[in-house]
């Protein structure tokens, strides 16, 4: 039988030096990790010509041979279960030269060391405490170090500034002794300075923060429907499956562990959130966490008043919530309802906004998600009727066409009997009968609609702005004007004239008792103070 097995070509020690330099962070965090490892309480970085000395006050290196077996970390079992240190240590400073001191013995690594060389292990002629490590680098400055080093549990400084040491998690985090690790669930206004900064060096958008010690991962993950929440994981040195991977130790493996975390971030949410008393949650998270044996309260609410809504500007017609009305006393819309048009939804809305009635008439909006709540269980809009009057005029305008009529009136039959109905100004058409696919918006008006509404809320009911022609303010503009002619053509075939000469002289000062303009081009104005004023063409 042929058989095949792993290995470690010792080529690879050739390209030791382009394998693991890595980024000046990655270099601080390692040596910062090796430190701990060793039982050091204290680092204290120098920068000097050139120099970064990293020295600390641990148990130093026992065997100097392990500095150098790539692969081999030299921890024992302990450290292999609870943190899979990855064997790469000193070759993170790999092609310099450095300067190993540590019980009594040091060692000066070169470049050809790095790729195989023997290195001799010589006698410190002046021994040290700890482990001294001394190489050629950029500067380490405080403001480096200090993100990198907080959450290490180490107390750092750097040319003897001290480095901010904090807690990754406090004492309410929930300990997870399987998962070798505590769990803190916090909303983001609850970060503090260093957590803020070490999400901003890392993914932006992610909201797991995973602390190995002082090195710090994340990843995405939001197993309720609240955005602000975020969570903390700090490994607590028990044995654990949580893994990093190799060589950057940047990402968390996806392991079967990765995946029994981010079941006790679920867990964890919605005990916050039981905690806290209060929540948004659809109904089926809600569900959820009964599945999980956590019994959170109703979702608080969450509806709008109004059936219409847009991302965009102009907004429609709002409708008024009177002070104190209760939701149960509001209706919801019934898209299912069994004749139903497309203009239903909003004719509905409008009565609401527009109309009058003997007690309020509230339409709300509640998303789907929100069903099996007892709050969400409204009764329903049904049918909803549309009386015109005389057309009196109609012509296109933006998107669609624009009719007066001589009356309007909406009614609608709810679900627990009540009929409201009221005369409006402003309605929008049902598609004709024989309509097949898409047709034009037409929106009916009268009169009253002039003064009532403004130019914006009927703009709504045509498309509004569109992102892709000219700016909102240009756009509103032109549909204005299209606007003031409809209402102008409406009264008669000169009202856009009297209105544009009218306009034209708004400014005339002082006040103007009446105008003449001559066919020539001349125009004579008489102002109330009994004064004249000609104005002649110009000629070239």
């Amino acid at each position: 039988m042929t058989t095949i097995q792993a290995c470690v070509n010792p080529r690879l020690l050739t390209k030791a030096s382009r394998l693991f330099t890595g980024t000046l962070e990655g270099r601080i965090i390692e040596l910062l990790q090796n430190a701990r490892r060793a039982g050091a309480t204290r680092v204290d970085i120098t920068n000097s010509d050139g120099l970064v000395t990293v020295r600390d006050n641990g148990h130093g290196v026992e065997t100097f041979a392990k500095l150098l077996d790539l692969g081999g970390s030299g921890w024992d079992e302990e450290f292999e279960d609870s943190e899979d240190p990855a064997g790469v240590g000193l070759f993170c400073l790999a092609p310099r030269a450095v300067t190993i001191r540590s019980n009594g013995r040091m060692v000066q690594i070169s470049n050809d060391g790095w790729r195989g060389a023997p290195v001799e292990v010589l006698s410190d002629p002046e021994p040290v405490p700890g482990t001294i490590v001394q190489f050629e680098d950029d500067e380490w400055s405080h403001s480096i170090v200090s993100p990198l080093a907080v959450f290490s549990g180490l107390k750092v400084a750097v040319d003897d500034c001290p480095c901010a040491c904090e807690l990754f998690v406090s004492d309410q985090a929930a300990h997870h002794p399987e998962l070798g690790c505590r769990i803190e669930v916090r909303e983001a206004e609850h970060l503090n300075s260093w957590h803020r900064q070490v999400r901003r060096s890392l993914a932006y958008s992610d909201n797991v923060l995973v602390n190995f010690h002082g090195q710090t991962t994340s990843f995405d993950f939001h197993p309720v429907n609240e955005q602000g929440l975020w969570f903390l994981v700090d490994l607590t040195g028990e044995p654990t499956g949580i893994r990093l991977m190799l060589p950057a130790r940047t990402r968390l493996v996806e392991n079967e562990v990765f995946a029994q975390l981010k079941a006790a971030l679920e867990l964890e949410a919605y005990r916050y959130i039981q905690r806290r008393g209060h929540h948004c949650l659809p109904y089926r998270q809600y569900q959820r966490a009964r599945e999980l044996g956590i019994a959170l309260p109703e979702a608080t609410p969450t509806f709008k008043v109004g059936l219409l809504s847009t991302c965009d500007a102009p907004e429609p017609v709002e409708v008024p919530m009177p002070k104190d009305f209760l939701l149960e006393r509001c209706y919801r819309f019934d898209p299912d309802f069994p004749g139903g048009t497309d203009s239903d939804e909003t004719n509905a809305h409008l009565l609401a906004a527009l109309g009058q009635f003997p007690e309020p008439f509230i339409p709300v909006s509640i998303r789907k998600e929100y069903d099996g709540y007892a709050w969400a269980k409204l009764p329903t809009i049904g049918k909803v009727t549309l009386t015109s009057g005389k057309e009196l005029h109609s012509v296109c305008v933006w998107t669609g066409t624009l009719t007066c009529v001589s009356l309007l009136a909406i009614s609608v039959q709810a679900s627990d009997g009540k009929t409201f109905g009221s005369q409006v100004c402003m309605a929008k058409a049902p598609p004709p009968e024989n309509a097949k696919g898409w047709c034009d918006d037409e929106v009916l008006v009268t009169r009253v609609a002039e003064e009532r509404l403004r130019p914006s809320e009927i703009w709504y009911h045509f498309g509004g702005w569109c992102d892709e022609g000219d700016t909102y303010d240009t756009q509103q503009a032109d549909f204005e004007r299209e606007l003031d002619r409809f209402w102008a053509d409406l009264l008669g075939p000169d009202e856009q004239l009297r209105r544009s000469i009218m306009e034209a002289l708004a400014g005339l000062k002082p006040a103007w008792k009446s105008v003449k303009v001559f066919a020539n081009g001349e125009v004579r104005v008489q102002f109330k103070d009994r004064t004249t004023k000609r104005i002649r063409p110009l000629r070239g």
